[in-house]
């Protein structure tokens, strides 16, 4: 926050509400300003991305549709959370969220419910999780709500409902990186709670129910094949077995 001058710091906290030029488009735009971030340091980088969270903020409420507009709320967001400035951040995803039931509304919904995470501000987030998980977005999407949905449960000391949530997701889910994501929370909550056994079983039944997924030859495979490789939960698991046969010896 320190290298932020008042000056630049200002007009993001000011609402700005002014429709797209005719020659002008504001999610072009603010990518093509996103991408020349990259290689520029300090004070040059954080002015760059202002330009940009300027012009994607231009795009609210613009003539093309309530879909295009909270993708510029998402983009804005996850610029200002990225450069430290939460507040605002959390400002223009709640507005994306409220702008769109769909697809874009609900990506605010899930970044915004990460920062109240972050923030331990865990009843807003089961407001934010539960409410995108209501909606019309691509089943993925609603997945990950429900798998986050859990984690704000389980934040609220509500362990049960968590696992029962994540259970859900893990067994029933129809996306295979929301289901990885169920089972690893179901399973760290296990290995928290010092059930080694049961957490190991949640791994074997996570290995099972994916290995198909795993073997696509797709983005979504690919994905799903380094996230098992390289899965913590795994490497937490192998950890605490070898502590315990150390102890045993």
């Amino acid at each position: 926050m320190s290298v932020w001058s008042l000056p630049l710091l200002l007009p993001l906290f000011l609402t700005v509400a002014c429709k797209q030029s005719a020659d002008g488009d504001a999610l072009c735009d603010g990518r093509a300003l996103r991408w020349s971030m990259r290689g520029l340091v300090g004070f040059k980088r954080e002015a760059v991305r202002l330009k940009a969270v300027r012009c994607y903020r231009s795009g609210f409420y613009s003539a093309e549709s309530v879909a295009s507009d909270a993708q510029c709320a998402c983009q804005a967001g996850e610029l200002l959370d990225s450069g430290g400035l939460s507040i605002a951040a959390i400002r223009d995803l709640s507005l994306g969220a409220e702008l769109d039931a769909g697809e874009w509304g609900v990506r605010c919904a899930l970044k915004l419910g990460e920062l109240y995470l972050d923030e331990e501000r865990a009843v807003e987030a089961l407001l934010v999780f539960s409410e995108a998980a209501r909606s019309r977005a691509p089943s993925r999407l609603l997945e990950r709500a429900m798998v986050s949905v859990g984690r704000a449960l389980d934040l609220m000391g509500e362990s049960a409902l968590a696992v029962k949530t994540w259970r859900g997701v893990a067994q029933d889910g129809r996306s295979s990186i929301p289901r990885l994501d169920a089972f690893e929370c179901w399973g760290k909550h296990l290995l928290v709670q010092g059930d080694l056994e049961g957490a190991a079983g949640v791994l074997e039944r996570c290995r099972v129910a994916l290995e198909v997924n795993a073997q696509e030859m797709t983005r979504s495979g690919a994905v799903l094949r380094e996230r098992l490789i390289s899965s913590s939960f795994a490497r937490s698991i192998r950890l605490e077995t070898l502590c315990r046969y150390r102890e045993m010896r």
